[in-house]
């Protein structure tokens, strides 16, 4: 079945999902299951770079902008990335040197081309938690045409990077959540393989009690 007629399948199904019935849910993780793992065609798709003046603002770090956006459900979830000038025009930061902002701009999908691998537990209805390694682009080629995005980056340090991507559709009102791990490393190493949890099929009301365990 070609990917496209599984996601048509996916929003159909989800308005009974978030009624918080238990055959709709693990119908609908196995629709995303599905989805994941079906014959794939790289699209490379990202958001269009566009910035206006109102949006920018300065970073504690010198030459580091920051292009506010919005916040979802919790202040700390939040659509804002980073730039940089190069000559005359704004490129995304992409630099290890500033994990944290760059962090946010690879979750967001704003870093192209996105060369990383990604080791995904799904964690479905049921304790199902089948795992799957994939181009981390495709998750954005299939999901991020359809639904914004919000992320916020819980955890620096000299060993690991951890960040928490929210995909929200918002007509149906439901979210994917990725939960992602990495070594300091491999932020530049786009030969790595990265490793996250991805809960699919949330409703947006239980964000609030989610999003604060996640950050303890």
């Amino acid at each position: 079945m070609r990917i496209r007629h599984l996601i048509i399948m996916l929003l159909l199904l989800i308005p009974k999902t978030v009624g918080a019935q238990a055959k709709d849910k693990a119908e609908a993780d196995l629709l995303v299951w599905q989805v994941l793992t079906a014959a794939y065609e790289p699209e490379n798709w990202h958001p269009e770079l566009i910035i206006h003046d109102s949006q920018i603002q300065e970073t504690a770090e010198e030459g580091i902008l920051c292009v506010k956006g919005d916040s979802f459900q919790v202040q700390s979830l939040r659509n804002d990335f980073y730039v940089c000038k190069e000559k005359d025009d704004w490129a995304v930061l992409n630099d290890s040197r500033f994990p944290y902002e760059t962090m946010t701009n690879l979750l967001l999908n704003r870093i192209t081309p996105n060369r990383h691998q990604l080791k995904i537990t799904h964690h479905q209805y049921g304790g199902k938690r089948p795992v799957i390694t994939l181009p981390m682009q495709q998750l954005y080629d299939v999901f991020a045409r359809h639904m914004q995005l919000f992320a916020s980056v819980t955890k620096v340090d000299n060993k690991e990077i951890r960040g928490i991507l929210v995909f929200h559709q918002q007509r149906l009102d439901y979210i994917h959540m990725l939960e992602l791990r990495i070594s300091t490393d491999q932020l530049s190493d786009s030969t790595s393989i990265l490793t996250g949890d991805l809960y699919s099929n949330i409703p947006q009301h239980n964000i609030h009690s989610i999003f604060n365990e996640k950050e303890r």
